[in-house]
């Protein structure tokens, strides 16, 4: 008897156009190919982006590389993170058409994982209680990391459309920046974990305000700095910024 196996799959997310799946996907299944299928099934078109990394055998005792507020179902055949089982039930039919044929070999995990957001905490402090901050690296904290250049066009629509799509993952999201906003790193704590420079805390203050009122407000766009992406044309700021066109 053909036993189901959990794996944990890592997309590029600098090439993935679903929010759902910028932290991972957990999905359970006969073998890799079995789970890159279903969670095609998922992708509007049917294509994956590159993936990054499979973690084959990943304990549910042990954390996840996120903190979601619900999981599906891991002992059912399907994608269980998102909870996308929760609403389909087991996935019955096996059709591979849609895996890819080159990924990454998968390991095995051997050890206890480490939170991104642990290594966050050993070098600063004022993570320490910002809510939910296990799950919610991606839009607090790698979202805004200098390396991602011009990809903050596409990220930030992408990540307002995905808390229209889970109300859930918005309003925990919108916790966290109000603490955030509240707490007012300074730019050198910022700059720890996001390698992002501002010259002085009313840059940052703004920066942090104009994220939230564009993912939750009525802003039409969040504010880009110099090296990421243009400014809309009917934004007025002064610091290190550009409005020379894409």
């Amino acid at each position: 008897m053909t036993t189901a196996r959990r794996f944990w799959i890592e997309f590029d997310p600098q090439e993935c156009p679903d929010a759902r799946f910028w932290q991972g996907v957990g999905v359970t299944g006969i073998d890799v190919r079995d789970c890159l299928s279903m969670v095609a099934d998922l992708v509007l078109d049917g294509l994956l982006p590159p993936v990054l990394r499979i973690t084959a055998d990943i304990s549910l005792a042990e954390p996840l590389p996120v903190n979601p507020p619900l999981l599906g179902v891991p002992v059912w055949r399907g994608v269980w993170y998102p909870p996308v089982n929760l609403g389909t039930g087991p996935t019955l039919s096996i059709d591979r058409r849609g895996a890819p044929f080159d990924y990454p070999t998968p390991v095995t995990e051997s050890r206890r994982r480490t939170r991104a957001s642990e290594y966050l905490r050993a070098k600063t402090t004022w993570w320490d209680e910002i809510p939910h901050i296990d799950g919610l690296l991606w839009p607090l904290v790698d979202i805004h990391r200098a390396e991602r250049g011009r990809g903050m066009r596409h990220y930030a629509p992408a990540l307002r459309d995905a808390f229209a799509r889970d109300p859930t993952y918005g309003d925990m999201v919108r916790e966290a920046l109000d603490y955030m906003i509240a707490w007012r790193p300074t730019p050198d704590e910022w700059f720890d974990p996001t390698e992002a420079r501002f010259a002085d805390q009313r840059e940052l203050d703004e920066y942090l305000r104009a994220f939230r009122d564009y993912l939750f407000g009525s802003r039409p766009e969040p504010i880009y700095l110099r090296g990421n992406e243009a400014l809309s044309p009917d934004v007025d700021h002064d610091f290190r910024r550009t409005s020379e066109p894409l």
